[in-house]
């Protein structure tokens, strides 16, 4: 394993040297080969199991410092509170990745917590980052995950784990907020020079590079919150602490994957005013994007930092447009935007499945609207918008089965249903890894069929549905 480490090199004012805490009575209980194949690591060598898993210490290791907007509120000093960044290796692509240990124990910025992580959050965030992967959504992803038999305390006593998780970049909204306010303009330009070189290069040869840059930021967080939206996907905690500079999803906490379709519908337990509700995701990017550009106010003028932010409205809608064009076998934008607004009123109202409809959809014969109509109330209702669809649908001229099979590639059948994470997470706390790596294996490949695990596309039981997830997820 080839391990670098350039964030280290910005020095002290950024981080505080780390090192991981073993857990008592580790194990490896899970390793994401494939992925260890793209960055070049080994896990059958000693010497590497021995630094993944802390028992040999980096010296080079290290927690970040930040700041962040959390649920609206500035909290001035943040950082790596349970997280210690090993290095950076390079894949198969020629990109460095991160390597970031979650549960890794105390660190400077742990304030009143114990550093630790649960085997519960730890399988949520391996099955959600791989699931989110799988569907085209940029996203951490899982190496690893280790349990234990220490016993970490939440609400009750759990069992203590640790998830090795890469990414691009882990360098949040928040680096730039904790320089910004903390005045410290010498380390904020040294952190803009190193993000203009490790992530961003191709602004260096722009006539504002420093501009480039960030119009690029702003317009990959718009592509990423459109595909949360196409997908059914909530974060749940979209603080400014928690939005990747490299326009990837990180930090799953108390996220979800809609079920039945509501617009207002809050995952986080904990978001009592339903700031991070599912419709408001996309303005809320935007939110975080200015709290983001307020922190180059000495490097650029409001006017330019105004027409850089103008660039994520139309990023957004005409990725989501492209997205949903996709899902519904549509080759125009008027199509679409005659068609969706009134099917999602039907789905509201219907309360619909999300995922369950658009592979039906996918599946649609052109004298059969069966299946659809027999998921509905108001069958006649339906039956109107699906003759309109027939109709237009017929007149684009496209091959229908050809699309339909290209829908099927777009439109999923397993999606990360909250009941299923939890079953198998009781299972794990049992010492049962089977129901995780059955599941693991449907949210890799999620369009194809899988007829023997067919039982894990299923809606959700009333049970499944009540189920709550908090920031202690």
């Amino acid at each position: 394993m080839n391990l670098e480490h350039h964030f280290a090199s910005l020095g002290e004012a950024f981080s505080s040297k780390t090192l991981i805490q073993p857990l008592h009575e580790q194990r490896l209980v899970e390793f994401n080969q494939s992925l260890a194949t793209f960055l070049s690591i080994d896990i059958k060598s000693n010497e590497t199991k021995r630094i993944l898993s802390g028992e040999e210490a980096l010296p080079s290791s290290l927690s970040m410092v930040y700041a962040g907007h959390q649920f609206g509120g500035f909290s001035p000093q943040l950082g790596d509170g349970r997280g210690v960044l090993l290095g950076e290796v390079r894949g198969q692509d020629g990109r460095l990745y991160d390597l970031h240990m979650k549960g890794a124990g105390l660190t400077p910025y742990s304030r009143r917590g114990d550093g630790r992580a649960v085997l519960r959050s730890c399988i949520r965030e391996y099955l959600a980052s791989e699931a989110m992967t799988a569907l085209s959504v940029p996203s951490s992803r899982a190496l690893a995950l280790y349990d234990s038999r220490e016993a970490v305390y939440r609400e009750t006593p759990e069992a203590g784990a640790m998830l090795l998780r890469t990414a691009q970049g882990h360098i949040r909204f928040g680096h730039f907020e904790y320089f910004f306010y903390q005045g410290k303009q010498d380390e904020l330009d040294q952190l803009i020079e190193y993000c203009l070189k490790h992530y961003y290069p191709d602004s260096l040869k722009a006539q504002s590079p420093l501009e480039d840059m960030l119009t690029e930021v702003v317009k990959r967080t718009a592509r990423m919150v459109a595909k949360w939206q196409a997908v059914g996907f909530q974060h749940g905690v979209m603080n400014t602490d928690n939005f990747s500079f490299t326009g990837e999803t990180i930090d799953y906490g108390p996220y979800g994957f809609m079920e039945d379709y509501e617009p207002n519908w809050v995952c986080n337990h904990s978001d009592y005013e339903g700031r991070y509700a599912f419709s408001r995701q996309p303005g809320v990017g935007l939110w975080n994007l200015n709290c983001l550009m307020r922190c180059f106010s000495k490097h650029l003028e409001r006017d330019q930092l105004i027409a850089i932010l103008k660039c994520y409205e139309p990023e957004l809608q005409a990725h989501y447009d492209v997205l949903m064009m996709k899902k519904m076998g549509l080759n125009s934008v008027d199509a679409l935007h005659e068609l969706l607004p009134p099917l999602l009123v039907i789905l509201a109202a219907e309360k619909m499945d999300y995922t369950v409809f658009f592979r039906l959809l996918s599946h649609l014969e052109k004298d059969d609207f069966t299946p659809l109509l027999d998921e509905v109330v108001d069958r006649e209702r339906l039956n109107q918008w699906l003759d309109r669809y027939l109709s237009i649908r017929l007149s684009e001229q496209s091959n229908w089965e050809q699309t339909g099979n290209l829908m099927l590639q777009t439109n999923p059948k397993f999606i990360l249903r909250n009941y299923l994470a939890h079953e198998a997470i009781l299972a794990a706390e049992r010492g049962d890894y089977l129901p995780f790596r059955r599941l693991l294996n449907v949210l890799n490949t999620p369009f194809d069929e899988h007829p023997e695990s067919s039982v894990l596309a299923q809606r959700a039981p009333e049970w499944g549905k009540s189920l709550e997830v908090s920031c202690s997820s």
